[in-house]
């Protein structure tokens, strides 16, 4: 902070916040949610800048210097200007982001001034976090809905409407998130057939490819190489920021096939519904289990489901982690289900190892596994 030299003029920046009465500045480098206020000299002369530097600097020390602070906003009306803003548009996250802001902070925190929300506020929240059946939400879909709210306000404070994040006050607990939760091959058939049309492109997409849902609806045509059999999800499309490649398997190949030949020319988008993008899919998901039969699942686990079959195919783990895009093992790991069907496999695998390399140490009354796999 200090002087500036930019081609028009030298600028005079330093960082503040707003006094305790709101009516003047206060220095404050090094203070969190402090905002950076500039000054325009008006000429590129160094000398006259330093002396303009020192007289703005004396008359924030002896709180002269008057604060634009803005009018007193209610957290609904910034939530529709938030919502708006093209920064937060381009988030990948932007749909589901939008879903937690509009259907759940708002109507808890609409009525409240941003600068009266306290780390208490976001503690209450948490705790009347529900479902629409009225049950209470997983720590995880809790933890959405705060990363939300965090940033939310985040962007208040970056426009000097707030001062500091009371949702940076409040810790996210750990969800201890790694789910066992996987289709057996026949509830996934089940799944299938219930499925509508236009949901099961979808579907077949992250069960046997494994990629996350925002990959899947923002998934376009350009990135799709029918011929080579190859998906290509560019860095900015990726939860992680890594471009990859994702082999397409012979029933994702020929179902996009299938779509080509009736792509509407209207989209560039691969996955549509009445001939429009693709956004969300809770309601025929969810319409899907139900006929299906199928309780304590998500459309996230069928990214579990892929992780574990590619496992079980036999796939190494470092091609894996490249197909579904997991950066480190410990991720590959969480996605990874062992059941009880593995664990028996484990043990035939002992038994067979057993008997070929230390003859003589099993007694002829010992177990027989089976050679099903």
């Amino acid at each position: 902070m200090g002087l500036t030299k930019r081609p028009d003029s030298y600028y005079v920046e330093f960082r503040v916040i707003d006094s305790e009465d709101g009516k003047s500045l206060v220095l404050a480098s090094g203070v969190p949610g402090a905002r950076k206020k500039r000054w325009k000299v008006g000429c590129l002369n160094k000398t006259i800048a330093r002396d303009m530097e020192a007289a703005i600097k004396t008359r924030i020390l002896l709180g002269q210097e008057k604060s634009e602070r803005a009018k007193p906003i209610l957290f609904k009306e910034w939530a529709q200007i938030y919502l708006a803003l093209e920064e937060v548009k381009s988030l990948r996250s932007f749909v589901g982001r939008s879903h937690s802001v509009e259907m759940h902070l708002t109507p808890f925190f609409g009525g409240k001034l941003l600068s009266e929300i306290k780390p208490q506020d976001i503690e209450g929240f948490r705790l009347q976090r529900k479902k629409p059946d009225g049950t209470r939400a997983s720590v995880q879909t809790i933890n959405h809905d705060h990363i939300a709210l965090k940033h939310c306000l985040n962007v208040a404070i970056r426009r000097g409407l707030i001062q500091s994040n009371p949702a940076s006050k409040v810790p996210l607990p750990n969800p201890n998130n790694e789910r066992d939760r996987v289709l057996t091959d026949e509830e996934w058939g089940r799944l299938y057939t219930a499925a509508k049309a236009h949901l099961r492109p979808v579907l077949l997409t992250a069960y046997q490819l494994g990629q996350r849902f925002s990959e899947i609806v923002g998934l376009t045509w350009d990135r799709v190489d029918l011929k080579r059999g190859f998906i290509t999800l560019r860095s900015v499309d990726t939860k992680t920021r890594t471009g990859r490649q994702v082999p397409m398997t012979p029933d994702v190949k020929m179902t996009l096939q299938r779509l080509a030949r009736s792509r509407s020319l209207a989209t560039r988008h691969v996955f549509t519904y009445k001939g429009r993008p693709l956004q969300r899919v809770s309601r025929s998901f969810k319409t899907a289990l139900v006929e299906a039969g199928i309780r304590d699942f998500r459309f996230h686990d069928l990214r579990h489901c892929a992780s574990t079959n590619l496992r079980r195919a036999g796939v190494d783990t470092a091609t894996a982690m490249k197909i579904v895009g997991h950066k480190s093992e410990k991720m590959w790991k969480r996605y990874n289900a062992i059941e009880e069907q593995d664990l028996t496999q484990a043990a035939q695998k002992v038994h067979r190892y057993l008997q070929e390399n230390t003859p003589g140490t099993l007694g002829e009354g010992a177990v027989q596994y089976s050679s099903r796999k």
